[in-house]
């Protein structure tokens, strides 16, 4: 989210660095985007969100709320706190081999998630395929998680003309706001969708 944010130009580059230079000093690096929103000490010292953090951004139709809710299985009632506020849910999946297993499988944390915020009342749902760049955009990983979310999602009562799902690489700006440049380009070889910024602009039915 944090990268996400940057490109619509509510991190600013002084803060970017500062946050670079920050979790680079601490050992954290990878954290760097997620101090965007994570901003209390112990967050960043564990590198997990804890609590909802709140920012406001605007795309072309429209002003969106974020509520960055923790994802960790010891914070679910700070993230109910942050789902039951919510119009649209952005499920955020691992592609990653092992990874997006290990959170499928039964009792992960990503079908927690699903069930969770269905079950508040969230019937709209933005699935980002997430490290794809990871897994060298490999199509066939892609369509492969999708297939495999798609039944559940509709067992835990997400309608298919409400839930839309994009491939992105989080880490490298990739079809988040845009997929432009050389980091975007195995993408665009076989995905000419929406990118995660355009998909939240369209209207469900």
């Amino acid at each position: 989210m944090g990268r996400l944010l940057y490109d619509l130009g509510r991190v600013d580059e002084k803060t970017k660095i500062a946050n670079e230079r920050g979790s680079s000093k601490a050992g954290k690096s990878s954290f760097s985007w997620a101090w965007g929103l994570d901003g209390t000490v112990e967050e960043r010292e564990r590198g997990i969100t804890m609590d909802i953090a709140l920012q406001s951004l605007a795309t072309p139709n429209r002003q969106i709320t974020v509520l960055d809710a923790p994802g960790h299985k010891d914070f679910i009632p700070n993230m109910i706190s942050g789902a039951s506020q919510a119009d649209c849910a952005l499920l955020v999946v691992d592609a990653t081999i092992g990874e997006f297993e290990a959170g499928f499988e039964r009792g992960g944390q990503t079908r927690e998630h699903i069930l969770l915020v269905r079950s508040l009342g969230v019937s709209q749902l933005i699935v980002a395929i997430n490290k794809l760049d990871q897994v060298e955009w490999d199509k066939s990983r892609y369509d492969e998680v999708c297939e495999q979310l798609r039944p559940f999602l509709v067992q835990s009562g997400f309608q298919p003309s409400r839930t839309k799902f994009a491939p992105v690489g989080a880490m490298l700006g990739v079809n988040l706001a845009s997929r432009d440049g050389d980091a975007g380009a195995k993408l665009r070889d076989w995905y000419d969708g929406p990118t995660s910024t355009r998909t939240s602009n369209t209207r469900y039915s």
